[in-house]
């Protein structure tokens, strides 16, 4: 072949050389700019939080709800005393703070878990 019959190279470029690139953004500017996948994030936080604090609310619920019930199914629990204080009353008054107590503790330590996790998330590169 002589020279006029090779194919010459041709450069192939976009026709946008002017276009800006896409560069990545971290979870911390999607939740500032507040974009789409920013408020899929902070609703799967709140998302998280209120189901954590509707599982506190059905615990306490259960546990402080039944009292009544066990009382008016066995009326005899009534009729129980000590040291003349009803039963009823030592169990409503004193047994029912080291459960709140206890449920507040452990639905602070769940939340401040999930915010953790959540910050972790947020400040991966």
């Amino acid at each position: 072949m002589t020279d006029d019959q090779t194919p010459r190279r041709v450069r192939v470029t976009s026709p946008r050389t002017g276009a800006r690139r896409l560069e990545r953004r971290t979870v911390e500017q999607e939740i500032d700019e507040s974009t789409g996948v920013g408020e899929v994030y902070m609703r799967s936080l709140v998302r998280t939080q209120l189901r954590l604090a509707l599982l506190t609310v059905l615990a306490l619920a259960v546990t402080v709800g039944a009292l009544p019930l066990a009382f008016a199914a066995y009326p005899e629990l009534l009729a129980w005393r000590l040291r003349g204080v009803p039963l009823a009353w030592l169990v409503l008054g004193g047994g029912v703070y080291p459960l709140l107590f206890g449920l507040g503790w452990a639905y602070v330590r769940a939340s401040e878990r999930a915010e953790r996790d959540f910050a972790d998330l947020v400040e991966r590169p």
